[in-house]
């Protein structure tokens, strides 16, 4: 039976949220009824004040009982205890999308002189409204201490550079130096750009495009033409592979201190060019098929509307046929059998920056 009370003990503890309070001055505690005012910015705070501790209303991270509301009563009934009738808050962290989901705030316990010439504000989830005053005032308009306290972005833009690598496998048959040939052009430089129109911050939809390049040549290699001949001269590839379409993001906000966590997804065509000469001989090879992309990232906050961060992003498709146009002009296309398929996909290892107005 105890067993069974120590259990409930920890899940009832678990589901509050976490409060550290520390008082430098001790005061005669304050009755449950007692007015506690709450104070946003140190421009609001009377002449006279004294500053007798702070507390910390956390989350444990198992907290679910953890709206504004809570939180700020969590808040006073902390003040009450070491005797503050005031409380600045200085630091509101707002639940993310990857992160916390309970709101959590940091705050200096005050004592001021007369709490009855401050109005009385009215706590409901999420808003905070004063009686002297019909106007609702919302989360995404109220700055609490040195947070970012501009309106929710409606507009996002994002953009990627950095190192890809081709993950399908090497055609057999190739001598040593081929291989390495092709491993080499296998890696290359990939960059995009992205914008979306958010919905509340989070969630947004919009248009990606993005681009991977590489090249190379290889030289004194062999060849035997159609006619039995045999001749000897260099090879180089110029590949372009290119990706546009509709993309979806999922993305943490504005109040997300620290930096923002994101989720791409995007369809879309996806074409493939590579202008490649045969011993001095142009043959330029084309084609295209329906791709995806799917990425994730973290970007550090630089400013509150501009953000830096490493992102990975899964890129590819299949080709089923090519288009060949010879130097002569003459074209060509060739279906290509199911086990010749072109492997197109990849990962991008990026840099990227996002932008929020």
């Amino acid at each position: 039976m105890k067993y069974l009370l120590l259990l409930v003990t920890v899940v009832f503890c678990s589901c509050s949220p976490k409060i550290r309070t520390s008082v430098s001055e001790k005061h005669e505690k304050l009755n449950e009824i007692d007015k506690v005012v709450i104070f946003n910015a140190k421009s609001e705070l009377p002449s006279n004040y004294s500053k007798i501790g702070t507390t910390k209303i956390g989350d444990t991270g198992f907290t679910t009982t953890c709206d504004l509301n809570t939180v700020l009563e969590k808040a006073k009934i902390e003040a009450r205890k070491s005797g503050a009738n005031a409380l600045l808050i200085t630091e509101h962290l707002y639940p993310s999308t990857f992160g916390s989901t309970c709101h959590r705030i940091t705050a200096d316990l005050l004592r001021i002189e007369n709490t009855a010439v401050y109005n009385q504000p009215i706590i409901t989830k999420d808003t905070i409204q004063l009686i002297s005053s019909s106007k609702v005032v919302t989360a995404n308009e109220v700055v609490y201490g040195p947070g970012y306290g501009f309106k929710t972005s409606k507009f996002l833009v994002t953009a990627n550079v950095g190192q890809s690598f081709r993950v399908a496998s090497s055609p057999d048959g190739l001598n040593s130096e081929q291989k390495e040939y092709l491993k080499k052009l296998k890696s290359g430089l990939s960059y995009d750009i992205s914008a979306y129109y958010l919905k509340e911050g989070r969630t947004g939809f919009g248009l990606k495009y993005n681009v991977y390049k590489s090249s190379g040549t290889i030289h004194n290699q062999q060849i035997t033409l159609d006619n039995g001949t045999i001749v000897t001269g260099d090879f180089s590839d110029d590949i372009t592979i290119s990706f546009i379409g509709p993309s979806f993001i999922l993305t943490e906000d504005e109040h997300a201190r620290v930096g923002e966590a994101n989720l791409e997804l995007a369809l879309g065509y996806l074409s493939y060019q590579n202008k490649s000469t045969i011993i001095g001989s142009p043959l330029k090879i084309t084609g295209a098929n329906l791709g995806m992309i799917g990425g994730m990232g973290y970007h550090f906050r630089i400013t509150p509307h501009f953000l830096l961060g490493p992102q990975v992003n899964f890129v590819g498709g299949v080709l089923k046929k090519f288009k060949y146009k010879y130097p002569d002009g003459r074209t060509e296309t060739i279906k290509l059998k199911d086990d010749e398929f072109e492997n197109l996909w990849r990962i991008d290892l990026a840099i990227g920056a996002k932008f929020r107005f």
